[in-house]
C-alpha cells in the first residue's frame, strides 16, 4: 500500500479542537478534518435542525474575525431530547464533541461522507486534475460539513475558552 493511500486512512482518534469557521468555510472537502473534533459555539435552530454557530474570536486580527453567528454547522444526532438530557438548549454556548461528516443537502437520506471517502473516491478512480476539481466542485454544490454529535456540554465564557484552546493548539504545532 503506498504512503499516499495510507495517509487517507488516518482517523483522528482524539477530539481535536476546531473552529466552526474551519469546517463551515472549507472549500476542498478532501482536506476537511477526518475524525473526532471538539467545537465551541452557540446552539441555534434552523427550521427543524439544531446547528452550532460560530463564536467571535477576539484574538484574531480584524480582517479574519467573523461576527458571532455568521456561519453555522448542522448537528446530526442531537435531538431536542438529547440536548435536554445533556443540559444544552437553543441560545446556550456549548462544546460539541463528535465526528466531522459531509451531508448531502439534496438527499438527506443519503449516508454522510467523510474526507476519507472523498480522498478514496479520487484515489480509486485515479482522477486527473480537471476531473478531481470537477468532482470537488460538485461536492460543494451538494454537500456541507456537519458534526455527528456524540456529546454536548454547556460552557461559560466561550470566547475565553476558545482563545485558550487556540493558544494551546498554536504551541502544539510549533
Amino acid at each position: 500500500m503506498n504512503s499516499e493511500f495510507q495517509n487517507i486512512l488516518e482517523f483522528c482518534t482524539f477530539f481535536k479542537h476546531l473552529l466552526v469557521e474551519e469546517l463551515a468555510l472549507k472549500k476542498d472537502y478532501s482536506t476537511v478534518h477526518y475524525g473526532k473534533c471538539a467545537v465551541i459555539g452557540r446552539l441555534s435552530r434552523n427550521t427543524n435542525q439544531l446547528r452550532l454557530e460560530n463564536v467571535r474570536v477576539k484574538d484574531l486580527q480584524e480582517e479574519y474575525r467573523l461576527p458571532e453567528g455568521r456561519v453555522s454547522l448542522p448537528l446530526l444526532g442531537l435531538t431536542r431530547d438529547k440536548a435536554n438530557e445533556q443540559h444544552v438548549s437553543v441560545g446556550c454556548y456549548c462544546i460539541i464533541r463528535g465526528e466531522v461528516v459531509l451531508v448531502n443537502l439534496l438527499n438527506e437520506k443519503e449516508r454522510p461522507l467523510t474526507s476519507r471517502g472523498v480522498k478514496e473516491y479520487i484515489s480509486i478512480r485515479t482522477l486527473d486534475g480537471i476531473a478531481r476539481k470537477q468532482y470537488l466542485d460538485d461536492l460543494l454544490l451538494s454537500h456541507i460539513p456537519a458534526i455527528d454529535v456524540w456529546f454536548a456540554h454547556p460552557v461559560d465564557a466561550p470566547e475565553d475558552l476558545l482563545e485558550r484552546k487556540l493558544r494551546v493548539r498554536k504551541f502544539a504545532e510549533i
